[in-house]
């Protein structure tokens, strides 16, 4: 695991040190915006790697009643080493003062009134910015650069693994102008038939989702589409220059040509981009259904391999940062035939030397779509 360091000002607690730290509440604005206040940091936000030592938080906010040390729902931070003519100030605390790189001009510019604090981004490290599509796809065509964020996702049960490995290397491919939201808490321990649906072959049900934006290769190419098989843990990996549903629709379309028609893909894409997807896909496909259904277990039906996957970026762009989409082909190809710590086979064999012949027309369903959304999805 990478070495990391507290957070608050003027504290040089790290992971080498024999002290508890916590992770910031990235998923409530509300307690998130209390913690930064009381920190008195200027232009800056966290990541999901920024952490806070137990010496800033109170007693009476920490619950030491279980087996691990944890904070109470109400807990804030209040202890700091502020200097005298500090104390009654917010906000005013330059990220430059304590081991923070200076913020890049766009950073600077950020209106503290209208949104949080925006991180102090280095050359690798986009700006912070939490916004979400407002016009229409046609709109986003008209002007890309403005309109070419999406809502992208991740996992909160990452979040809440002790052992994380910092596969981004102190943030640096960790995009930074994205909301990430958690998956919903399913129980894929319940046995209920009626609750569960099995993935027992290969090619049978997807994970799509868009990673980035990432450092622009010389392309233009900003972005990553993965789409993985549950079963088999085969994944396609291709570069985006905007996030457009024609494009995903598109490399999708290019996909199921080589593979077949999976049962359905899952996405955690907002709702409204996932419609334009499955519309351009019926059109593209020349298809009736819909292929790509919203569900937020995609990521946590199989995080060894989003793992895999969130470690190949990583080192990709650390190692060819100007022109990662050349080389993603080569990693993706040595991430397929590499033998799989759970399936113990590489996915090149399960998905492609088994005998199936691969699916030419879209497949029907036993159930409504809204079962999908409801059911937990378990690979046997």
């Amino acid at each position: 695991m990478g070495r990391f360091k507290c957070s608050a000002f003027n504290c040089e607690n790290s992971n080498q040190s024999d002290v508890k730290f916590f992770k910031f509440p990235l998923y409530n604005r509300q307690k998130l915006k209390k913690w930064l206040l009381n920190m008195k940091w200027k232009d800056w936000t966290p990541s999901r790697f920024s952490v806070l030592c137990i010496n800033h938080f109170e007693e009476k906010y920490i619950d030491r009643t279980g087996k691990f040390v944890k904070l109470r729902e109400d807990a804030v931070p209040t202890i700091f080493s502020f200097p005298e003519h500090m104390e009654k100030k917010t906000a005013v605390i330059n990220p430059r003062s304590k081991r923070y790189k200076p913020a890049t001009a766009k950073a600077s510019q950020t209106n503290p009134a209208r949104s949080p604090p925006t991180a102090a981004p280095t050359a690798a490290k986009p700006s912070v910015q939490n916004q979400e599509p407002s016009r229409t796809e046609e709109e986003s065509a008209v002007d890309p650069e403005k309109f070419d964020r999406w809502r992208i996702i991740t996992d909160e049960a990452l979040m809440e693994i002790e052992s994380f490995p910092h596969f981004f290397h102190g943030d640096y491919c960790l995009p930074q102008d994205t909301q990430w939201a958690p998956d919903d808490n399913f129980n894929v321990e319940c046995e209920d038939p009626e609750k569960l649906i099995e993935v027992k072959e290969p090619w049978q049900w997807l994970g799509l989702d868009v990673r980035g934006p990432f450092p622009p290769t010389q392309n233009g190419h900003k972005y990553i589409l993965t789409v993985t098989d549950y079963f088999s843990k085969w994944v396609e990996a291709l570069p985006m220059q905007l996030c457009l549903a024609s494009q995903v629709a598109e490399h999708v379309t290019d996909i199921i040509s080589h593979f077949g028609y999976p049962v359905r893909i899952l996405s955690r894409l907002p709702h409204d981009i996932v419609h334009k997807i499955n519309r351009e896909l019926k059109d593209q496909l020349k298809v009736n259904i819909s292929l790509v259904v919203h569900h937020q277990q995609t990521g946590t039906a199989d995080l060894i391999t989003q793992r895999l996957i969130d470690r190949m970026i990583s080192d990709l762009i650390e190692q060819h940062a100007a022109d990662w989409d050349v080389f993603l082909p080569a990693k993706v190809f040595s991430l397929c035939f590499k033998e799989h710590s759970q399936t113990k086979e590489r996915p090149f064999s399960m998905l492609c030397c088994k005998g199936l012949q691969p699916v030419q027309a879209p497949r029907g369903l036993n159930y409504a779509y809204s079962k999908i959304r409801e059911s937990a999805f378990v690979v046997r």
